[in-house]
């Protein structure tokens, strides 16, 4: 059965073929045995174009948060092609401009959502009740550098960066991944994230090549605690703020986490240490490991991981203190230049941007005979030779002579009682420049009492040179289409309608 498949998923088919009897996936209350559950992946796998020697386009997965849609992915994986996720709440002409983007002519519809693929074949598979039905053909193994998948990350232009990552990088992370969340064959494993970012992968892989339970519930947002009780979730994957949101509605409501959590992990943002203290007073807090990742699109789901409470974790650190990303997996190489930019090398590098040479250029680098990805961001180091998160290299701006990271300014304001989000931004006005920072007040807030208290508590609380010359409520910030605020356009239309009210 393992012939067509991709190497890191044989382990998958190996359960399948030795326990077909054993539980896979759980969506919203239907049991999916490995027997079942390989079935559908062969079936998408026998109804997608074989792998060729030439290089093909992907292969879109609409998506909509399912059985199918895991079913779907590894499918795609499984042909020794690679995938494009299509997420079905997005706006059908975005969807449309990312399969002209790879040049797609095949498309998996695992569902009726009322959009029709504007694409050469439809795929739309029989799903297979169980695993007597027909099987997929023998395919051959896609070699390592072939794609697997191409995900679109927002760029610092507003245009959105297709990342095609090769089949290597998987079967480079997952085992690591494997082993640092500690997943065996009776562990039940959420599944959080949307098909549209590469977290999805960090539970499903590691999950099902385990011959672990992957967890699938509708309601794990509204009611994370109560699907992980009634599920025995034993490991989530969790955003940061998600998992700060969380925590803070625990502690209010006086619960305590569920008894079957063993492992949480968490990423994407940075984590405080009151986040952290927080999360201590929890109760049953002391027998979960928390870990905190950190990794980006471009070098495949995690590159740096360190255990911040739980069993044999380490002290808490004072509040106020930089709260470390971690310490390198063993596939990855990092340096540090003396600017502080981090760099990371090892198989789990993309090949680069989709049609985009000058940016993958730009990106992807070649040094002492490896190839090396510049992350943008800015790191320092522990005692211990942790690194620690300190800004993005490309949010820095100099104001009379002070480098100021612009995030870091917004991070102080979004702290602030009243505040629902802002943008910080840059002014050069008659040879000088200036900090500006704009916010959006809470609904129930009153702009201009904010405004002051914020100007209040910033010249009480940070440097001069980080307390805005203007700070300005306004509606809404701008966005670019991805859905990211823009400084620059805000900073512009709103000025600029400051200065024709006067």
């Amino acid at each position: 059965m393992t012939s067509s498949a991709a190497s890191f998923l044989e382990p998958f088919f190996d359960t399948a073929r030795d326990d077909p009897g054993r539980p896979a996936v759980v969506d919203n209350g239907l049991v999916l045995t490995y027997g079942t559950f390989a079935a559908w992946v062969l079936a998408v796998a026998a109804a997608v174009e074989p792998r060729t020697a030439q290089p093909q386009p992907p292969v879109g997965v609409v998506a909509h948060y399912s059985a199918r849609d895991v079913a779907a992915l590894l499918g795609v994986l499984t042909a020794g092609r690679a995938y494009v996720p299509l997420e079905a709440h997005h706006p059908g002409v975005r969807l449309e401009a990312i399969l002209r983007r790879v040049g797609c002519q095949e498309a998996v519809a695992t569902a009726d959502t009322g959009w029709q693929p504007p694409v050469a074949k439809v795929i739309r598979p029989r799903w297979a009740p169980t695993p007597g039905a027909p099987l997929a053909a023998p395919r051959p193994d896609p070699r390592p550098g072939d794609p697997a998948y191409v995900l679109f990350t927002s760029g610092s232009t507003g245009e959105p960066k297709a990342v095609v990552v090769p089949h290597r990088a998987p079967a480079a992370v997952v085992p690591p991944l494997r082993a640092l969340y500690g997943i065996g064959e009776d562990d039940s494993v959420l599944h959080f994230h949307g098909a549209g970012g590469d977290t999805s992968l960090e539970e499903i892989l590691p999950t099902l090549t385990a011959g672990a339970t992957l967890v699938i519930d509708d309601a794990a947002r509204e009611g994370f605690a109560q699907v992980a009780d009634e599920q025995q979730v034993s490991v989530a994957v969790l955003p940061t703020g998600f998992w700060a949101g969380l925590t803070g509605d625990l502690l209010r409501r006086g619960a305590r986490l569920p008894a079957s959590l063993r492992t949480v992990v968490i990423g994407g943002e940075a984590v405080r240490a009151d986040m952290l203290e927080r999360w201590h007073r929890l109760g049953g807090s002391e027998d979960v490991r928390l870990l905190n990742t950190y990794g980006s699109t471009e070098t495949a789901l995690v590159t740096h991981a360190v255990r911040l409470a739980g069993p044999g974790a380490p002290a808490l650190p004072e509040t106020g203190a930089d709260l470390p990303i971690g310490s390198p997996l063993p596939h990855v190489g990092q340096r540090v230049d003396r600017t502080g930019e981090l760099y990371v090398s090892g198989p789990g590098l993309a090949l680069g941007y989709h049609g985009d040479p000058e940016a993958t250029a730009a990106r992807f680098t070649e040094r002492d005979g490896a190839r090396w990805y510049r992350t943008g961001d800015l790191v320092g180091e522990t005692p211990g030779g942790a690194l620690v998160f300190k800004g993005r290299s490309d949010h820095q701006v100099k104001i009379r002579g002070f480098r100021v990271d612009l995030l870091d300014v917004e991070e102080l304001i979004r702290r602030c009682a009243g505040v629902s989000s802002v943008a910080a931004a840059r002014v050069d006005r008659a040879g000088h420049s200036s900090l500006a920072a704009f916010f959006v007040p809470l609904p129930d807030a009153d702009p201009g009492e904010v405004a002051a208290a914020l100007r209040d508590r910033l010249t009480r609380t940070a440097p001069p040179h980080l307390v805005p010359d203007l700070i300005l409520p306004v509606d809404a910030l701008e966005r670019t289409h991805t859905g990211k605020v823009d400084r620059d356009a805000t900073r512009d239309r709103r000025l600029g309608a400051v200065e024709a009210a006067r």
